[in-house]
């Protein structure tokens, strides 16, 4: 018999079709309101509870631990209540959602079966056990469960809540349908009911009926925004651009901060022709910008994120009317007019923006980029060398530099650009790695060696470190046993990478153990068809394994593929050519 009063505990946010509502689930966690026993046991024929006694005090040790946060005991507790009164209801779900706490699905879920073969319509236990199948990916019986909850309680709203979503997951929009609409009539002054049970209808094509749910939502509710965002994709596909108007206009004047809803006003009367009302919207949006930066996240998100970079334009165009000296707006219009290939356009956009603005570092990133793609490299280090002096202690800025220079075979240059940001932070992996590339271009082996191991000193599973330091050595023909378990670690990291497989070829072709280079270079080559260095790799192998005709092939794809250094490739070619 049950001497123990469970107090329901758990409220919070359900998500669901992209909405969120309070609904109270009878599901318990750690740290709600303590159970508590019942004044007194009840009384009854002598040794009928012979067991309550040190059932109920395991229980209120198992409270006492939960206090103290200690679930482990609280569940030890909680074992040795059960075992006193094994019939307890109570005591099993508690037990059980203790171990759903825990992670413990199987055994919460044999718990919460005990008591569902003793009641099968325990509403608390069928709920359980619903969101258990839904954690374990079993829609199917997550659904048998929480029907039969709402065969036995058509009035709980989470419930159609739960079984609405599951079947809009599984696209049964007919079932989805069905669940609301019912919702709708056992629960005739819910907003949640009609808003839902319109979303389905919308999906489905159902727009007359759609529109007429959707309504009724926002009569019991007017400030919600979701039925009148839901109404506005009914009023767009139908071309009703009165009633799209009213619908923005609506949401704005619930809300003047909602600046999607103000973009998509403005875009709506730009499209109907009427400029001057359109670019009042944008005008206004550029006044307040400067203290509502969500305004550049909005058009970030609806603009950018999509590549709807011309639209972004025409936005960005009517906001700077008012605002021509806003950075963020300046960088924004610069990614958009970057990604409409405008680049000397976007570049005079990028380069107004302020070392104050949150966005300087992305900017001078962005422009030296763009420079650097122009073929400009030299106007791109100046870009990058006033930046620095803005804010000397940007470590990206001479990766940057470094990197401009290694590019115009500047090597003295580049290193003391590298050599400066080693000064600020002499422990970044990034510096010592693309120090050990300039001293390798350079020909200076043992200082890029030694560069290399500074980086496995500060980051010893850097894959890129591991794996350049043991193709040097294996290029070298030195410490190839050193090399193999460097790249064998590096592949480890990255096992499909098609250079670190290559670097393993090669250090077996350096062994003259062929075979196992032709397989790994093999590998390589389906990794990165088109990788001249790789595709030389294994011209070698067939050329040392006497297939001249395969590595011919390779050399001429290699050739094929090389823009620079061809001439012992060349030689290679003219070699197996003219004999």
């Amino acid at each position: 018999m049950d001497v123990y009063r469970f107090k329901n505990c758990y409220r919070g946010p359900i998500q669901i079709l992209g909405y969120t509502l309070l609904v109270v689930i009878s599901v318990f966690a750690v740290g709600c309101q303590a159970m508590t026993p019942t004044a007194a046991l009840p009384s009854g024929p002598a040794g009928e509870h012979k067991n309550v006694a040190p059932a109920y005090y395991y229980f209120t040790a198992a409270q006492m631990k939960l206090k103290q946060g200690d679930i482990n005991e609280a569940i030890w507790h909680l074992k040795r209540a059960i075992q006193h009164d094994p019939d307890s209801i109570y005591l099993k779900l508690e037990m059980a959602n203790l171990l759903l706490i825990k992670k413990d699905d199987q055994q919460s879920l044999a718990l919460i079966h005990q008591v569902l073969a003793k009641d099968p319509n325990h509403t608390q236990a069928l709920t359980m056990a619903g969101r258990i199948y839904e954690q374990q990916n079993e829609p199917d019986k997550a659904l048998a469960a929480y029907e039969k909850v709402l065969g036995n309680q058509p009035s709980d709203q989470g419930i159609y809540l739960l079984l609405g979503r599951i079947y809009w997951n599984k696209n049964d929009l007919n079932n989805a349908e069905r669940v609301f609409q019912r919702m709708t009539i056992n629960l005739p002054d819910s907003y949640a009911a009609y808003y839902f049970y319109g979303k389905a209808l919308s999906a489905q094509g159902k727009l007359a009926q759609a529109e007429k749910a959707l309504s009724r939502s926002l009569e019991l509710e007017p400030s919600l925004e979701e039925p009148r965002l839901e109404l506005l994709k009914i009023y767009k596909s139908q071309n009703q651009h009165q009633k799209v108007t009213i619908a923005y206009q609506a949401i704005l004047d619930n809300d003047p901060d909602n600046y999607e809803a103000a973009l998509g006003l403005a875009a709506h009367l730009h499209y109907l022709n009427h400029p001057d009302q359109s670019l009042a919207i944008l005008a206004d949006m550029g006044l307040r910008v400067d203290n509502h930066p969500e305004i550049i996240s909005t058009l970030f998100e609806i603009y950018l994120e999509t590549k709807r970079y011309a639209e972004a334009m025409w936005a960005l165009d009517g906001m700077l009317k008012t605002a021509p000296k806003n950075a963020d707006l300046h960088y924004m219009a610069g990614i958009a007019l970057n990604g409409m290939e405008r680049d000397e356009d976007a570049l005079g956009q990028l380069l107004q923006v302020a070392p104050k603005s949150r966005f300087y570092t992305n900017a001078v990133v962005h422009s030296a980029m763009i420079l650097h793609d122009l073929g400009k490299i030299g106007r791109a280090i100046k870009v990058v060398q006033s930046a620095i002096l803005h804010d000397p202690d940007n470590i990206d800025y001479y990766l940057y530099l470094g990197s401009f220079y290694e590019e115009l075979e500047r090597f003295e240059e580049a290193l003391e650009a590298l050599r400066e940001g080693l000064k600020k932070d002499a422990k970044n992996g990034r510096l010592h790695f693309r120090t050990g590339v300039v001293y390798d271009k350079m020909g200076r082996k043992e200082k890029s060696i030694a560069a290399m191991k500074n980086v496995l000193r500060l980051t010893p599973n850097d894959a890129e470190a591991l794996n350049y330091l043991g193709y040097t050595y294996a290029d070298m023909g030195i410490n190839l046993d050193e090399a193999e378990m460097l790249i064998q670690s590096a592949l480890k990291i990255k096992p499909n990478d098609g250079y670190i497989t290559d670097s393993l070829g090669w250090v077996y072709f350096k062994r003259g153990n062929y075979s196992q280079a032709l397989e790994w270079l093999t590998k390589a080559v389906k990794l990165v068809p088109d990788d001249p260095v790789i595709l030389e790799h294994l011209g070698d192998v067939y050329l040392r394994m006497d297939s001249r005709e395969k590595a011919l092939s390779f050399y001429q794809r290699s050739f094929n593929k090389k823009s620079t250094d061809r001439s012992a490739l060349r030689e290679k070619i003219r070699t197996l050519t003219h004999r």
